[in-house]
């Protein structure tokens, strides 16, 4: 992504983390506007080269884990958005789980390399905005379409994968799903 959509990024990630930590003495406005703040001045002190790696550590960041932080953010803010069910959650962490596997090679099966074809990519754009029309979750296709666009445009990675999935999603999904049951 270019240097405007990583500190975007950057800044929606560190405002979701302060937010969810100031909940448990603020109120949603109050813990929400602390996150803003600090995530603004995360991205300002980033500039520097000695805390610049910060910025590298998540990268790239794509589209999903950004909408996840927005998403949860305006929930805490008492916007209506729908919420995963714990059978979604579970076929994610199931899938995602196959897919690192196969990144690491324990899988001799390389599903990353769908993501640099044009075929595959449509498919699976193809594939999220029907599910998104049959479940309501529109979130999903407004990820699925912003990262073609961005891997269209190369505003980033050549892969798609890199904007849709980030290794922070299983942890999130995991808690998620635990969080589910209760």
């Amino acid at each position: 992504m270019t240097r405007v959509g990583s500190s975007l990024a950057l800044a929606l990630l560190v405002a979701w983390m302060v937010q969810s930590l100031a909940m448990v003495a603020l109120a949603p406005l109050a813990a929400t506007l602390l996150g803003v703040a600090t995530g603004a001045a995360a991205v300002a002190a980033t500039r520097s080269k000695v805390i610049g790696g910060a910025r590298a550590l998540l990268a790239p960041c794509g589209v999903m884990l950004p909408a996840l932080a927005r998403g949860a953010m305006a929930a805490r803010l008492g916007v209506d958005l729908p919420g995963f069910s714990a059978v979604e959650l579970a076929v994610f962490l199931a899938g995602y789980t196959v897919f690192l596997l196969c990144a690491f090679g324990v899988i001799q099966f390389d599903l990353y390399r769908l993501g640099y074809a044009p075929g595959p990519v449509a498919g699976m754009v193809l594939g999220m905005c029907a599910y998104a029309g049959l479940t309501g979750h529109w979130g999903l296709a407004v990820v699925a379409v912003l990262g073609q666009v961005f891997w269209v445009m190369k505003w980033g990675s050549s892969n798609w994968f890199d904007y849709v999935l980030h290794f922070l999603l299983w942890p999130i999904a995991a808690v998620a799903l635990v969080a589910s049951a209760f």
